[in-house]
This record gives C-alpha cells, sequence and structure tokens, in this order.
C-alpha cells in the first residue's frame, strides 16, 4: 500500500479529484522543484542571427534539476506520479548584463490507493518506472484518466527549448521598405525545428529502445514563443516545446477498458 497523507494539499479541481478517485487515484500534496542557473553574460553572444546556445543549455540544464527536484518530492510522500504539471521559465537580467534562467516546476502528486480503489481495480499494478521513479505529466486528471482507459500510460514530461539572437542590424535594412525579414522568418523555423527536434532526443536518451518504460508516443504536444529583450541588446526569440511521452499500459491493468473509449466532440459554449 502507499504512503498516503492524512490530509493532502492538491490543486486539482472538484471535478479532476473525483475523476481520478474513480479509478483510485487520490492526491499526496502538491510537489514543486525549482532551479536558478547563469547563462554568461550578454557580452560573451554572438551578434549575428544564430542561436544563443548558452541560454539553450542553461534552460535544459535548469529544466533538469527543477524536474528532478519535484520527482523527488513525489518519491518521498510515497506518490506513484504528478499530474497537472505547469513550467514556468523566467529570464532576469542581472547586473554586469549577466543572464539568469528561473525554471520551476509545480503538480500534484498521486498515489493508487487499493483500500479505496473500486473492487474491480484493487490488483491493479503500480505505474512507476522500472527505476521506481514516479512518473511525471502535464495531463489534466481527467486526460490522465482516459489514457488509461485507453491502454496507455504517462512516463515523463519531455521538454526542450532553443533561443536564437537576433541581429538587430538586419532589421536595419528593411527600414522604409514593406517586404519579409528573411533571416528573422528562417530563424523563427529554425528554432522551433531545433525545440522539437531536442524534446524527441532528450525523451528516447532518457529512456531508450528497448527497456521498460519505452515510449510509444507523446501526446499533448504544444510550442510556445516567447521574444524578449532591451534596447541595449539583441531582441531574442524562445521556442519551448511541451508534451507528456506515453508508454503502452500492462496488458493485465484492469484501468484497461474492455474497448476503445470513443472520442466525444466538445463545443465550449463561453467563446
Amino acid at each position: 500500500m502507499s504512503q498516503r497523507p492524512a490530509c493532502a494539499l492538491s490543486e486539482l479541481s472538484v471535478t479532476e479529484f473525483l475523476t481520478l478517485a474513480r479509478v483510485g487515484f487520490f492526491p499526496h500534496g502538491i510537489v514543486i522543484g525549482s532551479s536558478l542557473y547563469e547563462a554568461g553574460t550578454q557580452y560573451d553572444w554572438e551578434v549575428a542571427t544564430s542561436e544563443v546556445r548558452p541560454l539553450s543549455d542553461a534552460m535544459r540544464l535548469a529544466r533538469g534539476l527543477a524536474m528532478g527536484r519535484m520527482r523527488e518530492q513525489a518519491r518521498r510522500v510515497g506518490a506513484e506520479g504528478v499530474v497537472d504539471v505547469r513550467l514556468e521559465l523566467e529570464h532576469h537580467l542581472w547586473r554586469g548584463g549577466r543572464q539568469v534562467v528561473k525554471f520551476v516546476a509545480a503538480g500534484t502528486a498521486i498515489g493508487f490507493d487499493h483500500d479505496r480503489a473500486p473492487a474491480t481495480m484493487r490488483g491493479a499494478p503500480s505505474l512507476r518506472l522500472a527505476t521506481g521513479a514516479p512518473f511525471t505529466s502535464d495531463l489534466t486528471g481527467p486526460d490522465f484518466v482516459a489514457l488509461l482507459r485507453a491502454g496507455y500510460r504517462p512516463v515523463t514530461l519531455a521538454m526542450a527549448s532553443c533561443v536564437y539572437g537576433l541581429d538587430p542590424r538586419e532589421l536595419r535594412k528593411y527600414r522604409g521598405q514593406d517586404a519579409e525579414i528573411t533571416s528573422f522568418t528562417q530563424a523563427f523555423f529554425d528554432a522551433r525545428e531545433s525545440a522539437m527536434d531536442r524534446l524527441q532526443q532528450d525523451v528516447f536518451h532518457e529512456l531508450p529502445k528497448g527497456c521498460p518504460d519505452e515510449p510509444v508516443g507523446i501526446v499533448g504536444m504544444t510550442v510556445g514563443e516567447q521574444t524578449y529583450g532591451d534596447r541595449q541588446s539583441a531582441p531574442l526569440v524562445e521556442f519551448t516545446a511541451v508534451g507528456t511521452a506515453v508508454a503502452l499500459l500492462a496488458d493485465n491493468d484492469p484501468r484497461r477498458a474492455a474497448t476503445h473509449p470513443r472520442p466525444q466532440l466538445v463545443v465550449p459554449l463561453d467563446r
């Protein structure tokens, strides 16, 4: 039986809590991991339109530290995994042109309670990874349950980034013209593609082909874009790709539906 706190804090909505409880999962608490990472100074970077590799690398390393700390907190409270993970990324320019990356990962740790689960599901196997580590996912409670019913399970939250510096001298060439800034267009394309490629590379490096938790795909994929900078520095464009890597659920897992669930069309009425 997992170690469940007597009264665990949770950011789950009522709907999410009830949806998870129907398949035997209950919150073990809110877990948070963070890291502040220095990426050198702006004076070290090239002015030409190209990737700012120190910033891309700093984001990757800070992400790994924050995610690892969040996962360790989940392990300490006896959780099987973390759902509804939110990622917050900030860039700060400190004195001397020092660029600092702040990365925060937070979610709700959950565990399977064999005593309170439906009778038909009490023999369900653990969803922890083969290493014993909890899974991580940005899926909501209902999406997590829908994934289990369809015969899949989350294994890890996948994320990758790419930061490009944009040479302001390129922009001056187009002053007074109505024309595409082709070098900037290409930079946006390259940064987006690099972020998505790195996400796949990082996932399959962590969980290689043939391992018990080998992913069969990545769901909930989103690519975010952020542009920042000031008048004294070259503008930066950052692309961040995020998704949840999923693996097959065990054949004997009773949480798998007898037939594949039929997707439902949901039309929001508030927009």
